[in-house]
């Protein structure tokens, strides 16, 4: 399950996940244009993030194996230790302002891992060759077409008209 589906990073896990790992792949959006966007991404689902329990058990996937949290790990690590799998594994690229009770997720034996695109490169961690690895890698899967780049939009040129267009899309995502 990828949260927040429709986002950049959750957007390259969907096809991740779907080309790579051979998952079924459930994504959370809730506006029809973010749900249109992640079924033509790959997903095999895509449910609503505001009851994630009520939301997966409709499409009859009560727990899952895998979590990849794009979202507010925080405001779900509850629902999250419900649905997922004994021996599963939750990845989180969002933190937390609190500490989180990893104890409920020992009775499942889950795994629980934080991501960060950076680490190797910001500690020169004895494996930073590998971090060049994976960029060059989904450079071929981006140049081989195997997955699509989420850019939609170009804006030409470094002008102040562009700079104010492309505020004005942030503003209104």
């Amino acid at each position: 399950m990828v949260l927040a589906g429709a986002g950049g990073v959750g957007s390259i896990a969907i096809q991740l996940a779907k080309k790579l790992g051979n998952l079924t792949v459930i994504a959370t959006a809730s506006r029809p244009d973010s749900i249109e966007w992640c079924e033509n991404l790959g997903a095999d689902f895509v449910i609503n993030h505001h009851n994630l329990k009520e939301e997966l058990e409709k499409i009859g996937h009560s727990q899952v194996n895998y979590i990849l949290d794009y979202l507010d790990l925080e405001g779900y690590w509850d629902t999250l230790a419900e649905i997922i799998k004994p021996q599963g594994h939750i990845v989180s690229i969002t933190g937390s302002s609190k500490p989180l009770n990893l104890d409920i997720l020992k009775v499942k034996s889950v795994t629980f891992s934080f991501e960060l695109m950076y680490t190797r490169s910001m500690f020169t961690t004895d494996d930073i060759e590998r971090q060049h690895v994976i960029l060059n890698h989904l450079a071929e899967l981006l140049d081989n077409g195997t997955i699509k780049s989420t850019l939609t939009t170009t804006l030409e040129g470094f002008t102040v008209e562009n700079l104010k267009e492309a505020h004005s899309m942030q503003e209104s995502d």
